[in-house]
């Protein structure tokens, strides 16, 4: 029985900071939008050995009452754009709103359908060719399943946060160049659940992205070096706890492909997912690689020492993320149908690496932050989860009203 690929690791940030560390603010008052466009790329899948295989086990076909016919391997892809926009308030110094606003252009799933024969057929005096599989399944009715492309333009879920910057009310702390600051971050219920009848398929929620949970809770600290890396280097760690909520969906019934996706006469009318949930800890580095000049600019009314205070003109952030991933459980009227699904979502982990440059155009009197970046799971091994890369590019700008 095929497996639908539905389920994809995105991992975009949606509450990022408007400079580097996992503690920055936007200033009081002080609006900040970022958009960015990301492209995923997703071939592979880790099992439950850490073993890097393909997204779809094969399938082995009998012929009814007899031998092998042969086995189908889908080498699928998966390939993601996606746009996401950010609005960012700064109620406090040390105190920040923001709305994530995730929007798929499109969805491209390439099957790579692979056909290798099984057993003699004496019907036929030979094995079934990967035409003759089809012919017989065309004959029940079931086509060949092709490439996908859906989710045009289609929402994700909204992602409302927010972050407080604690230690500042802490005196130890600024006595070390350490700050402390507490994430909250929540989803609305926006996206879209994959098409039931469809094989290979993908919605727009948040367990389909994988990207992060429902509800979310960060605690992070930043230490700025000292001695002669003094304003150019700081490192940062996050511990974060992010949590899934059981939702409903559609069981297939196989009007599409009624020799693969036939589950609604013994699983039920719907079923229902509660995915896992995501726990882990994240360590960055953030270093200048070029300050550059400080101009009196219209942006600080000619003043050069408030221009000395905006961000660097080029510097960089890298990060590891090590992600536990929770079972899943499903509930319907079969607990062998349930098994087989929760046994592709096993208790896990991944390993994920991220980079990212960023030009600041503030010290020169130019209100833009221009980036770019990239997020890999297929260096490290993981466990019971999709590995995904993802390349992004965007600019975030500040605005002031009052």
């Amino acid at each position: 029985m095929m497996n639908r690929v539905a389920v994809l690791c995105l991992s975009f940030l949606l509450i990022p900071t408007a400079q580097a560390g996992f503690t920055e603010t936007a200033p009081a008052d002080t609006f900040i939008v970022d958009t960015s466009i990301s492209f995923s790329m997703l071939r592979n899948r880790y099992d439950d050995f850490g073993n890097k295989v393909t997204l779809i086990d094969s399938i082995d076909r009998y012929e009814p009452g007899g031998g092998l016919q042969g086995t189908l391997t889908p080498r699928a892809e998966v390939n993601f754009l996606v746009s996401i926009t950010q609005l960012q308030y700064g109620i406090l110094d040390n105190l920040t709103v923001a709305l994530g606003i995730p929007v798929i252009i499109h969805t491209d799933i390439d099957v790579d359908l692979q056909w290798t024969s099984g057993d003699y057929q004496p019907s036929l005096g030979r094995s079934y060719s990967e035409a003759d599989f089809w012919d017989w399944a065309g004959s029940l009715g079931q086509p060949k399943p092709g490439d996908w492309r859906g989710n045009q333009g289609t929402l994700g879920d909204l992602v409302l946060g927010a972050r407080w910057r604690f230690s500042d009310h802490i005196d130890v702390f600024a006595d070390n160049d350490l700050s402390m600051a507490l994430l909250v971050m929540g989803a609305l219920p926006t996206g879209t659940q994959a098409p039931a009848e469809e094989i290979v398929a993908a919605g727009t929620t948040m367990w389909d992205l994988h990207s992060q949970g429902e509800l979310g809770f960060h605690l992070s600290l930043d230490k700025a070096f000292g001695g002669p890396l003094e304003g150019w280097l700081s490192l940062g760690l996050d511990v974060f706890y992010e949590a899934f909520f059981r939702h409903s969906y559609i069981t297939p019934t196989g009007s599409t492909h009624p020799l693969l996706l036939s589950y609604a006469s013994y699983v039920g009318e719907t079923y229902t997912l509660d995915p896992g949930d995501f726990a882990g800890l994240a360590m960055q580095l953030d270093g200048v690689l070029w300050r550059g000049p400080a101009l009196g600019t219209w942006l600080t009314q000619g003043d050069v020492a408030k221009a000395e205070s905006f961000p660097p003109i080029l510097s960089l952030a890298l990060r590891y993320t090590y992600t536990w991933v929770g079972q899943s459980d499903w509930e319907s009227d079969s607990p062998i149908w349930d098994w087989g699904r929760e046994k592709l979502w096993l208790p896990g982990y991944k390993n994920t690496l991220w980079a990212r440059l960023t030009v600041s155009l503030l010290r020169v009197g130019v209100p833009v932050q221009l980036y770019v970046a990239y997020r890999n799971q297929t260096w490290l091994a993981g466990r019971n989860v999709r590995a995904a890369d993802v390349i992004s590019g965007g600019l975030q700008i500040p605005a002031r009203f009052w």
